[in-house]
């Protein structure tokens, strides 16, 4: 499973295979310098929000970043059929204080969805910290425990086993676990459109 580490070398080469500048890359994703990097030295494990901006930035789909290895190119053409299983536990771990990400099937490049299994570790949103927005859709599937959805222009949600929100990821949103224990949800969300050179 990669860590925070893996994701941190191959951030450095898909940004220096683009003969980016830490600079450069922190100007076109709006992440900054220090934080990527931290990214890149493994000090730091990025959020979804934030690998969504850099992968926005390098013009590369999410699976580019988290998965794959230094010598792939980031840009491959879709096969015409392909399939990854998901086997448990498997996938591509990245955690940090609100959330662990668990990337299911990281292998497949150029996918439209990102399927992620995540535990929901925040419990405040006062101490969530800022709430998140990135390009495409989602829809989050509560599996285990309860969830309270907040987001930028609705009331906070609360779904428990089974229910499901979908939304706009541009719109500002966050998760946090109210039941007891961590909560675990699936989200599958959609690439932000990339625009290619």
């Amino acid at each position: 499973m990669p860590n925070k580490s893996e994701v941190g070398k191959r951030l450095k080469f898909l940004r220096k295979s683009e003969q980016m500048t830490l600079a450069e890359l922190a100007s076109r994703s709006d992440v900054s310098v220090s934080t990527i990097s931290k990214i890149e030295n493994g000090a730091l494990s990025p959020t979804l929000d934030v690998i969504l901006k850099l992968c926005d930035g390098l013009k590369v789909k999410i699976g580019d970043l988290v998965n794959g290895e230094e010598g792939d190119s980031p840009r491959e053409s879709l096969p015409n059929s392909r399939m990854s299983t998901a086997m448990k536990g498997e996938g591509a771990l990245i955690s940090t204080t609100n959330y662990d990400y668990l990337y299911l099937c990281p292998e497949v490049k150029n996918k439209f969805i990102v399927p992620i299994l995540a535990k929901v570790k925040s419990r405040d949103i006062k101490t969530f910290g800022e709430l998140f927005r990135h390009g495409g859709e989602e829809f989050l599937y509560v599996l285990k425990g309860q969830v309270e959805v907040h987001s930028e222009f609705y009331e906070p949600v609360t779904l428990g086993e089974g229910d499901g929100v979908y939304l706009d990821s541009s719109m500002a949103h966050g998760y946090l676990s109210t039941g007891d224990g961590d909560a675990e949800i699936l989200c599958i969300c959609t690439e932000p459109q990339v625009q290619t050179i």
